[in-house]
């Protein structure tokens, strides 16, 4: 299978307290059995809210600048940074720069 992003339809984000929030689900199940593979983009000022899953993820920025918030630590993050969540960990991502925040992040099906 092969796609191309740009074919894949962005969303708004629809968790309450997000703020310029867009996702794309590239991996998905079907056809994928284990893992989904999703692209977010946070524009300038925008953020997640604060909240946590019962599944870790794992995150790998491509553009902008942004922090990431874990629990009460905040980490700078930037196109190369690579981020592991795990789970029921309380965390946030926040664009702090003035290009878009983009980022793919990788969970359980």
């Amino acid at each position: 299978m092969v796609i191309d992003v740009d074919e894949v339809r962005e969303e708004e984000v629809q968790m309450e307290g997000a703020k310029d929030v867009t996702i794309q689900i590239l991996i998905n199940r079907p056809p994928a059995p284990t893992f989904v593979m999703r692209r977010f983009r946070i524009k300038p000022g925008g953020y997640t809210p604060l909240h946590a899953h019962d599944y870790e993820h794992e995150v790998y920025t491509l553009q902008g600048i942004g922090e990431v918030l874990d629990g009460e630590l905040h980490y700078t993050i930037k196109p190369g940074s690579v981020i592991y969540v795990p789970p029921h960990k309380v965390h946030l991502f926040r664009n702090i720069g003035e290009e878009d925040l983009i980022f793919l992040c990788i969970i359980p099906a």
